[in-house]
C-alpha cells in the first residue's frame, strides 16, 4: 500500500511544463526577431537588455520545468537564483518600455488609441507577472502550485511576442492582434486544465490564471479610453 501510495505523490509535483513552454518560447523569439534583426540600429540599451531578459527568462522555465520533472533538484535551486535576479531585471527594463509606448502615443494623436490600449495591456500584465513570481516564491514548498505559476508566467509574453506574429500573418492591427494571442493563451490554458483533470491532478492555478486573463482583456480598452490614465500616460513621461 505505502509503495503504490508513493509513486503518485511524486508525479503531483510535476506538471510536464517543458513540452508547451518550449513552443512559447519559439513562438515569442519569432515575434520580437524582426525588432532585432531588421532594426538593429533602433535599440537602446533598456531595449536590448529587456529582450535579452525576456529570453533569459523564457528559456530558464523550460529549463526549470525540465529539472523538475527529471528530479534534477539541485541545478533547478541553481536556477531559480537565477531567476529572481531575470525577473528583477525584466521589472526594471519594463519602465523605460512602458515610457516609450506613452511618449509614442502622447506625441502622435492618431496612435494614441492605438498606443494607450497597449501600455494599458503592458501594465495589466506587468502587475500580473510580479503577482505570478511573489506568489510562486510564496508557495515554493508546493512544487505542484510552485510550478504552475511558474509556468503560467510564460504566457504573459503571448500578447508582446506572438502578437506580432498575427500582425505578420494576418495584417491586423496592435490590439486584434494582442486579443488574438491573449485568446490563445486562453486556449492553452483550457487544454492544460483538461490534461491536469484527466490527471487528477487539479490546482488553482491554471483556472485562476484564465479568470484574470479574462478580467485584463475586458478591462485594459476601457482602462485605456478613461481620463485618468491619460494622466498617468503623462506622469509617466513627465509631460505636461
Amino acid at each position: 500500500m505505502t509503495r503504490a501510495a508513493a509513486p503518485t505523490a511524486t508525479v503531483r509535483a510535476t506538471t510536464g511544463a517543458a513540452w508547451w513552454l518550449a513552443p512559447i518560447v519559439v513562438a515569442t523569439v519569432a515575434g520580437f526577431a524582426s525588432s532585432f534583426s531588421k532594426r538593429p540600429h533602433t535599440l537602446d540599451v533598456a531595449h536590448a537588455a529587456h529582450g535579452m531578459l525576456a529570453l533569459g527568462w523564457s528559456v530558464l522555465l523550460v529549463s526549470q520545468a525540465f529539472l523538475a520533472d527529471t528530479r534534477r533538484r539541485e541545478w533547478h535551486r541553481i536556477s531559480a537564483m537565477l531567476g529572481i535576479i531575470f525577473a528583477i531585471g525584466l521589472v526594471a527594463t519594463s519602465v523605460p518600455m512602458l515610457s516609450a509606448i506613452a511618449t509614442a502615443a502622447i506625441a502622435n494623436n492618431n496612435f494614441r488609441p492605438t498606443g494607450y490600449g497597449l501600455l494599458a495591456l503592458d501594465v495589466l500584465l506587468l502587475a500580473l507577472f510580479v503577482a505570478l513570481v511573489a506568489v510562486a516564491v510564496a508557495w515554493v514548498r508546493r512544487p505542484a502550485v510552485h510550478s504552475r505559476v511558474m509556468a503560467a508566467t510564460g504566457l504573459l509574453a503571448l500578447p508582446a511576442g506572438l502578437g506580432r506574429g498575427y500582425m505578420a500573418l494576418f495584417g491586423v492591427g496592435p490590439l486584434t492582434a494582442s486579443h488574438l494571442a491573449l485568446g490563445t493563451a486562453h486556449a492553452m490554458l483550457v487544454g492544460l486544465i483538461v490534461r491536469d483533470r484527466r490527471a487528477m491532478q487539479m490546482e488553482p492555478v491554471y483556472p485562476a490564471t484564465i479568470v484574470t486573463l479574462l478580467a485584463i482583456q475586458v478591462s485594459f480598452p476601457l482602462m485605456a479610453r478613461a481620463p485618468w490614465f491619460d494622466t498617468l500616460a503623462r506622469t509617466l513621461v513627465g509631460s505636461p
